[in-house]
């Protein structure tokens, strides 16, 4: 089992993180070296051999997805636990900073959140096995690549796993687009799960249940809801402009 990677910049990020094995990479031969000098050097350094395969070969295997002539045949991405994130928090002297994600099953959506993790500092992501989408190729180059630093954790059960982290000495907050308390006005100096809703439906009853303290992006009156990725990506920043200060 692995992976068929596509696009520049996951698999220029995934060789970097060193997580994966790589089988084999393939450049379209329509495609010139330059650009990805570093890229192909790494590869190479790595022992990955390199086949060059004619545009034909990428658009039955990709169809009309953006790979930019590059491919290449990896195994999956290792998964994590609740454990080596908290642990990763502890090595880097921070407050734990994790990202719980309730029902996202759109690629681009997922894909999003995890780039905006990364960027603000989010030690690891908890994921149910059910309702999520898969860290898929997809979701790699939606993240541009940065799923392959991202730790993740995929749970039987997103409710027991938040509780567990709440004995473990964190609190648990979730996004709901009907709590009445702004985002600016909690407070975020502590160690935190923060929990985003799936599209449209937003948490389930029992994970918002769960949470220990609800908030929202206040919005004016009469414009749609913020898109999970949005709305994360707003929490997720003012977790950090909170603690920076």
């Amino acid at each position: 089992m692995g992976d068929l990677l596509y696009g520049i910049h996951p698999i220029y990020e995934a060789l970097l993180a060193g997580r994966r094995e790589f089988r084999r990479l393939y450049i379209s031969k329509s495609r010139r070296i330059k650009g990805i000098e570093t890229l192909f050097e790494l590869a190479r350094a790595g022992g990955t051999p390199v086949q060059y395969k004619a545009p034909d070969y990428f658009k039955s295997r990709l169809g009309d997805s953006v790979h930019q002539g590059l491919a290449a045949q990896v195994s999956e991405l290792p998964l994590s636990d609740e454990r080596a994130i908290l642990k990763k928090a502890e090595t880097d002297s921070a407050l734990p900073l994790i990202l719980g994600l309730d029902g996202i099953v759109d690629p681009q959506n997922l894909g999003s959140l995890v780039r905006t993790a990364l960027a603000m500092g989010v030690h690891g992501i908890i994921l149910p096995k059910t309702r999520a989408a898969p860290l898929s190729p997809a979701v790699s180059k939606a993240s541009a690549g940065a799923m392959e630093h991202m730790l993740f954790a995929r749970v039987a059960n997103l409710v027991a796993a938040l509780q567990r982290l709440k004995k473990a000495g964190l609190w648990v907050v979730g996004s709901h687009a009907g709590s009445q308390n702004a985002v600016d006005q909690a407070d975020f100096n502590v160690g935190l799960v923060l929990v985003i809703g799936g599209e449209g439906k937003g948490l389930r009853p029992l994970v918002r249940k769960t949470c220990d303290y609800l908030v929202c992006v206040p919005q004016k009156t009469g414009i749609d809801s913020l898109n999970a990725a949005v709305a994360g990506a707003m929490i997720m920043y003012e977790v950090t402009r909170q603690r920076r200060k």
